[in-house]
């Protein structure tokens, strides 16, 4: 791609020759060395995408940090970038190297930072995760078996104010009034897919046993049921539809232990499930670290790039919040899934028995 020789890519500061490998930033047009893109991770001017900002050429980049200067201009730069307060120097929270105050990026190691003046240009926060939750936990140094807390929060996503404190505290029982009203379905909820299942399968295993236990009152009820509403829809008289009713709500005492026996079983499960969840979500939460963990051991990368975020790419530490909140956080379709799922077992074996 040809580029007037007399622009510059703004991260190593050279002019750009007709042999060069340009990157062009689909978002506000300013060029790079692709290498030179590369190993900043995203586009120089990626602070200025919320804006109306547009590439106009060279002098567009005259906010450049020293860094990416040449060394003869390299004094008079820090000089001019220094000389209203020598002691409000930014410096990188991960590499170290002085940068731009208003800068979202390292111009060293492309490293987000985390103050709080460009806080608000954050493609994660602004896309509405939860208000990326996983940075009010940043200067947290407490741990969770060895992890961070800004990772758990990033899996927990929603609701992090709570169930932080009780990961911390690792409590094998503790209360969850979402699981004690939902049971079963609030840990499809949370994606704790094992136990939902095997929770959900005692619950129809247990409503299988207590309908064979009662299988003679609950065959009777039915057939007497059966019998006066046809009775009921041969002659619809209103003196005799209230008699047939009635004598209908005086067999419910054929089935009413069975109906109690469920009921038990039910509220056993909720309960179970209420004083269970929380530990099985720190137990999920654990896993999904360790298992990012052990991948990246093994080499791999976190690599988003998505016309969602307007042409941004981001940090490695948000890919990674991303993706764990991905992994983590929660499901309204599971649950729903679920309930059509039992609904459709339940009628199976019903017709086969």
């Amino acid at each position: 791609m040809f580029i007037d020789s007399n622009e510059k890519c703004p991260v190593c500061g050279e002019h750009f020759t007709e042999n060069d490998d340009v990157v062009i930033c689909p978002h506000c047009g300013t060029p790079h060395h692709r290498d030179c893109y590369n190993s900043l991770g995203h586009c120089f001017n990626a602070d200025k995408h919320n804006t109306d900002f547009e590439y106009k050429g060279s002098s567009d980049t005259s906010d450049r940090p020293a860094d990416y200067d040449n060394e003869d201009s390299t004094a008079s730069q820090q000089s001019n970038f220094c000389e209203h307060d020598s002691e409000k120097k930014t410096f990188c929270s991960n590499c170290g190297k002085e940068i731009d105050p208003s800068a979202p990026f390292c111009s060293s190691c492309g490293e987000r930072q985390t103050n709080a003046q460009y806080r608000e240009y954050s493609p994660v926060t602004n896309f509405g995760f939860n208000n990326a939750p996983h940075s009010s936990y940043e200067n947290d140094e407490r741990t969770v078996e060895d992890k961070s807390i800004q990772d758990v929060a990033a899996v927990v996503r929603t609701n992090t104010a709570k169930f932080i404190p009780k990961f911390i505290k690792n409590k094998k029982l503790s209360w969850n009034w979402a699981g004690f009203i939902f049971g079963p379905y609030y840990l499809f909820f949370r994606k704790m897919y094992k136990q939902g299942i095997l929770f959900m399968a005692l619950n129809l295993i247990a409503n299988l046993v207590i309908n064979g236990i009662f299988y003679e009152n609950i065959t009777q009820y039915y057939t007497v049921v059966y019998d006066k509403l046809n009775a009921l829809y041969a002659n619809p008289e209103p003196s005799l539809a209230q008699q047939l009713l009635q004598q209908i709500s005086e067999q419910q005492e054929l089935i009413m232990p069975a109906m109690l026996a469920i009921s038990g079983v039910t509220l056993i499960i909720h309960i179970i499930t209420a004083l269970f969840s929380d530990a099985f979500y720190r137990t999920k939460v654990i896993n999904v670290l360790d298992k990012v963990e052990e991948n990246l051991e093994q080499g791999a990368s976190f690599n988003m790039m998505s016309p969602m975020f307007d042409g941004a790419s981001l940090s490695q530490s948000d890919m990674k919040a991303l993706y764990l909140g991905k992994l983590g956080g929660t499901s309204f379709i599971s649950p729903v899934m679920a309930y059509f799922a039992l609904n459709i077992i339940t009628n199976i074996i019903s017709r086969i028995l």
